[in-house]
């Protein structure tokens, strides 16, 4: 009897340990999408400022997830897109898992929600008691935040060869048509967040979602699909559809008529070789056709986020001090660059020349030549893959994290502790950093008028400081252009922005270069301007790297063409940082010593500020804990522009 007494007694603490458990995840998850009507876009208001036909620069957020992504939510956040976007606007919200209030250091002027397309037919399954599947295990799982259900979902979406991820059978049926089904209600939903919180003028908020198939070993190739205005597709397209070539297939079709779109790649340094490389995402050989669908949408890519440096990495194609910034893998061996047939991918957790946007640029220049037209002709832009729901959340000094219970303390930042979620995506948090900011030049801060600045790739991507840059490009400049004071007006009318081509040269020309750059006062004031080229020739592609203004009064070295060092210090003790050292501005007119017409290349720019401390040493200053091994204690935080490109006028048929 006792024995059986005893058993009865653990059951009944078994149950309240579960009812306090369901008790405090229902108390935290986040709330039901209630079904109505999509708010329509505000009309404009009369009083919003002018447009500035010679533009100005904005700043905001193109990459960033709220409850509404089930990784997100499992990973505690109950921020949701309008908590999202008061806090873009700078009102503090709470971050999930620790409960610290955060606010961003400076308003943002845009800002999208981009939502995992493949969890939000889930979310409604699993929040919504009218539905099917809310009792279901794997809803029970989510409403609980079980992180072991983030494996499960993360192998739902892996794609291999010619299979494409499901559905989660459980939780949507064996043919996935019940979170089909409930996605429009989600999606409905995160349109009229967009346009309630719509200030044409004043702040803009685009329409837009993630789709996001994984690869094996964490690998992914995911894409943010940004709209131009509210009229967009009434549904939207999942890993779970089709591979990322239908995701543009159906762009194609659903997109009609006034509804714009760019879809724009991220983390290609996460994609073993495969979202950018010479196969399509189903392993099959790349298609002329393929890449004329890519050329349309795929206009820009992201440089930077809190996964890492894009750009470029050390001993991939290159000889650049600055390529050892932010990389999250190392540079693949022969043996690990080789590509698998069936897969289309090289090794995993390693980058080779497919994986960096440089590279990747590089080899646009002799896709032109064999096609007639650039494939890879990218603009940047930079984001930050926030799960909190804190857009723009970018400051070394005051990260806190960006996803919830798996980075929310200084020990896993640190990467003391790991969670489920890193170890499936093969990291510790100390790889991690607070991303990036996009920045563009348009004629005002509406919907219209930032897509268009994206579209035509008039942008440029921060590692997360407000750095302004502007570049142009022409044949008559004048040599000291940039010190004159109606410098814009005559860049406007002789040159192109970045972003654009420059025509072929005439006899005795070469490309200038006006550059002007200018600091964050929130950051490290600027340590130098960089013009970085590649071209192309007899089939191969080169590249070099050129300081082109210093700071502090500094002059570049003839045979290097580097700048000295300019004596920019950290003190590691309390990350205080030199106060007599770098400039907050830089400008140049820069022309191309090593020009031939007869060779096509890209320009773009990079801009260096002083270094500052890592978030992990300021992580490991305030919790008494060691810096992580391998892991530098300082920073530069930089800028990239969109190149400009140039083509000799004859093409390969």
């Amino acid at each position: 009897m006792k024995k059986v007494l005893r058993w009865l007694v653990l059951l009944a603490g078994l149950l309240l340990a579960l009812a306090a458990l369901a008790l405090f995840a229902s108390y935290r998850a986040a709330r039901p999408v209630p079904a109505r009507a999509i708010v329509p876009a505000p009309v404009p208001a009369a009083d919003r400022p002018a447009p500035n036909p010679l533009r100005n620069a904005y700043f905001g957020e193109l990459h960033m997830h709220s409850s509404y992504s089930m990784d997100a939510h499992l990973f505690g956040t109950s921020n949701d897109p309008r908590t999202a976007y008061r806090f873009a606007q700078g009102q503090e919200i709470e971050l999930p898992a620790h409960g610290l209030r955060q606010r961003i250091v400076e308003p943002l002027d845009f800002a999208a929600v981009t939502d995992h397309a493949e969890g939000l037919g889930l979310y409604a399954q699993c929040t919504e008691k009218r539905r099917e599947s809310f009792w279901s295990a794997d809803c029970a799982g989510m409403r609980l935040r079980l992180l072991l259900f983030y494996p499960r979902l993360f192998k739902a979406l892996v794609q291999s060869g010619d299979e494409h991820g499901h559905y989660p059978v459980g939780a949507c049926g064996e043919d996935g048509r019940l979170c089909i089904e409930a996605a429009g209600s989600v999606w409905n939903d995160i349109r009229s967040a967009a346009n309630e919180f719509y200030r044409p003028g004043r702040f803009t908020t685009l329409i837009g979602f993630e789709y996001s198939p994984t690869l094996v070993d964490g690998g992914m190739l995911h894409r943010n699909v940004i709209f131009r205005n509210d009229k967009v597709p009434d549904e939207v397209f999942s890993a779970a559809d089709g591979f990322a070539e239908d995701l543009m297939r159906w762009l194609d079709v659903q997109c009609k008529d006034e509804c714009r779109a760019l879809s724009i790649p991220h983390n290609p340094n996460f994609s073993w070789g495969l979202m950018f490389g010479e196969r399509n995402s189903d392993a099959s050989p790349v298609s002329r056709e393929t890449l004329a669908l890519r050329a349309r949408y795929e206009r820009l890519v992201e440089i930077f986020q809190i996964k890492g440096s894009s750009e470029c990495a050390r001993g991939v194609g290159n000889n650049d001090e600055q390529c050892g910034f932010e990389n999250l893998w190392p540079a693949c061996t022969a043996e690990q660059q080789a590509i698998d047939p069936a897969t289309g991918q090289h090794a995993t957790h390693c980058v080779g020349p497919n994986d960096m946007v440089r590279g990747v640029l590089r080899r646009g220049l002799l896709e032109r030549e064999r096609l007639g037209f650039n494939p890879f002709q990218l603009g940047i832009v930079s984001g930050t893959d926030n799960h909190n729901g804190a857009p723009g959340d970018t400051s070394e000094d005051r990260y806190k994290g960006h996803a919830g219970s798996n980075d929310d303390t200084p020990q896993a930042r640190l990467g003391l502790d790991r969670s489920l979620a890193m170890k499936t995506l093969g990291f510790t948090g100390s790889e991690m950093n607070p991303g990036g900011l996009t920045g563009v030049w348009a004629t005002e801060n509406t919907r219209e008028a930032i897509w268009d600045a994206l579209y035509r790739r008039e942008t440029w991507g921060t590692s997360g400081s407000r750095i302004r840059v502007r570049m142009f490009a022409g044949y008559d400049f004048a040599p000291d252009l940039h010190a004159s004071t109606d410098w814009l007006e005559q860049a406007n009318a002789e040159g192109i922005p970045m972003g654009g081509e420059l025509p072929p040269a005439a006899p005795g020309e070469a490309p200038r270069l006006l550059i002007r750059a200018m600091r964050d006062p929130h950051s490290a004031p600027l340590q130098k301007l960089q013009v970085v080229k590649g071209w192309s020739v007899g089939g191969e592609t080169f590249e070099e790297v050129y300081d082109v203004a210093c700071s502090d009064g500094l002059q570049p070295d003839a045979a290097t063409h580097r700048c000295p060092d300019n004596g920019a210090r950290v003190d590691l003790r309390d990350c205080s940082i030199s106060a007599d050292r770098g400039a907050a501005e830089l400008a140049t007119t820069w022309t191309d010593p090593d020009f031939d017409p007869s060779r096509a290349a890209f320009y773009y720019i990079r801009v260096l500020e002083n270094p500052v401390c890592r978030y992990s040493q300021r992580d490991a200053l305030a919790s008494g804990l060691p810096h992580p091994a391998g892991f530098s204690q300082t920073v530069q935080e930089r800028a990239w522009t969109s190149p400009v490109w140039y083509y000799p006028q004859t093409l390969a048929q």
